[in-house]
């Protein structure tokens, strides 16, 4: 094989390799595009995990409900504050404040439920198969419950 034909062949597997690291190393981030359940039937809705600063946050990017049944967009109408309870829900943030502990965990963080309108401390822990497992408990973490999300299988379009 002539010199010029094998710096080709190795400059084409050098590059190959280096695509396919770095994408390995993004199924190994937890910043991005996360949904709450496996099951694509089940799911409910979709969180955005991004950073803010030095720390991450996460806002609510699609909702597979998102309107109510007078067709108007859902909004945080369990807010202990008063004065929030207009917003809507799409583009909430519901995670805060989540702060690097290692490659794969995130603490001393808030997840907030809009559903019942509470606000727990939390974790963050990107387990080795991929899946996403954030903590929310009150106190200690062994007074809690562990969600398990995972990267959608298909796009999802930001609601509105």
């Amino acid at each position: 094989m002539s010199k010029t034909i094998r710096l080709l062949v190795l400059s084409v597997l050098v590059g190959a390799f280096s695509t396919s690291a770095l994408a390995g190393a993004a199924e190994h981030k937890i910043q991005g595009l996360w949904v709450d359940n496996k099951d694509p039937n089940r799911q409910k809705f979709a969180v955005m995990v991004e950073d803010c600063g030095s720390k991450l946050c996460g806002s609510l990017y699609w909702l597979k409900k998102p309107v109510s049944a007078n067709g108007l967009p859902k909004r945080d109408k369990h807010n202990p504050n008063e004065a929030l309870r207009d917003r809507p829900l799409c583009g909430l943030q519901i995670l805060t404040g989540f702060q690097p502990a290692n490659d794969a965990l995130w603490q001393d963080g808030e997840i907030y439920n809009p559903d019942d309108g509470l606000t727990f401390s939390s974790t963050m822990k990107l387990s080795p198969e991929g899946t996403l497992k954030i903590r929310g408990y009150v106190g200690i973490s062994l007074f809690g419950k562990t969600l398990e999300w995972v990267r959608p299988a298909e796009e999802i379009t930001r609601c509105k």
